[in-house]
């Protein structure tokens, strides 16, 4: 009997202990949460979304999740009361990692996206950069409820000055997140980052980026992501001839690489509904101005949205209007049945800008328009 009682005993403990191991607890303190929903998603190892809900209790809150075989990303989302003077829409989500080990986090419901995560050596580290943000993220929370605010009276000098200094925040985020990849490469925090961050590279830095980061991350979903961008850009990496392209432009000239060749221009893949594309357009206009005597030259394709032809043409030339860029102008729709210039140049995002030599050969490739990489290889090849 006393044997029997005994294996009940131990086949009782050993499934206790497996509870314990095939799941952790994220539990912490929330500063405002109340008795408000804690909400947490992620994807799993094995690809399935997992969401977890959970309400608080006096700020507090706790919740069971299932242990990852390798870090998985998550985030964390607060519902804030009605009555709350935040705004939850506007609340960006805590990033955190999902992996084999409990988590304690800390924070404001305000702020979430600052809150501190400790528990795991990956969470430890990611959590040093969100708190050398957190200052700047708290400045632009402000600036943002400012710039929403109708209430408040302010001059276009204001407006400018407030939204510039938006852009200057948002952007030191980014670099900061950069140089965290580029200083530990062995942290899964730099797999996800990178995999975020695909714009404020070239093509040819993105891949130095990759190759610099260990293998021990590799196979994990956000790797993945990364290898099939890598996949997208490999035909437009630096040294590659340009695809052959022929297209009639707005004035009804023929354009074309081989026409071209023999000068270096910029290829800028845009739109009109594009906000960060026309915004772009005041630097451009700087470099056109600065190296078009130099003989540079810009080519602009448009992707529209219009339901037809001529749709496309109206806000496509307004657009050109209103921005008063003249230089070579292309709409990837007149003409797309015989090549859909966006899918050849495999541009997934807006803008995208790829850089020409006078050979006929890519000098760079990147989205993002908040870098200088452009400038400085026209600084580079015209010397000035």
């Amino acid at each position: 009997m006393k044997l029997l009682y005994l294996t009940v005993g131990m086949l009782m403990l050993s499934l206790f202990s497996s509870a314990q191991t095939d799941s952790i607890t994220v539990s912490g303190t929330i500063a405002g949460l109340a008795n408000q929903k804690v909400n947490i998603s992620f994807a799993d190892n094995a690809g399935k979304n997992q969401y977890k809900s959970v309400a608080g209790v006096d700020n507090k809150f706790s919740v069971r999740l299932p242990v990852q075989n390798a870090p998985a990303p998550a985030r964390l989302t607060v519902a804030l009361p009605e009555n709350s003077a935040a705004n939850s829409m506007m609340i960006p989500p805590l990033n955190f990692f999902i992996w084999n080990k409990n988590l304690q986090i800390k924070g404001n419901a305000a702020l979430v996206n600052v809150a501190v995560v400790q528990g795991d050596a990956e969470n430890d580290l990611y959590n040093v950069l969100i708190q050398q943000g957190a200052k700047s993220e708290i400045r632009y929370r402000e600036l943002l409820s400012t710039a929403f605010d109708k209430n408040i009276k302010r001059t276009p000098e204001d407006s400018t000055k407030l939204h510039q200094e938006l852009k200057k925040l948002s952007l030191s985020g980014y670099f900061r997140e950069k140089e965290f990849v580029k200083n530990n490469p062995k942290s899964f925090a730099s797999v996800f980052l990178l995999n975020r961050l695909g714009s404020f590279y070239t093509a040819d830095d993105y891949l130095k980026a990759w190759n610099t980061l260990a293998p021990t991350y590799k196979n994990t979903a956000e790797a993945e992501s990364i290898k099939k961008t890598l996949e997208k850009l490999a035909p437009t990496m630096a040294g590659i001839p340009v695809f052959a392209f022929e297209r009639i432009d707005k004035n009804g000239n023929k354009v074309s690489p081989e026409l071209l060749k023999g000068r270096t221009y910029l290829l800028d893949f845009w739109g009109s509904w594009c906000g960060p594309c026309r915004a772009s357009h005041p630097h451009l206009k700087s470099l056109y101005s600065k190296y078009k005597d130099q003989g540079f030259e810009i080519v602009a394709i448009a992707q529209e949205r219009g339901k037809t032809l001529d749709d496309c043409k109206a806000t496509w030339l307004k657009a050109i209007q209103e921005d008063q860029i003249n230089w070579v102008h292309l709409l990837n729709q007149d003409g797309i049945a015989q090549q859909n210039l966006v899918s050849t140049f495999h541009v997934n995002a807006f803008p995208t800008k790829i850089l020409i030599g006078a050979d006929g050969k890519i000098i760079l490739r990147i989205s993002a328009s908040a870098t200088d990489d452009i400038d400085q290889a026209l600084e580079r090849i015209y010397g000035f």
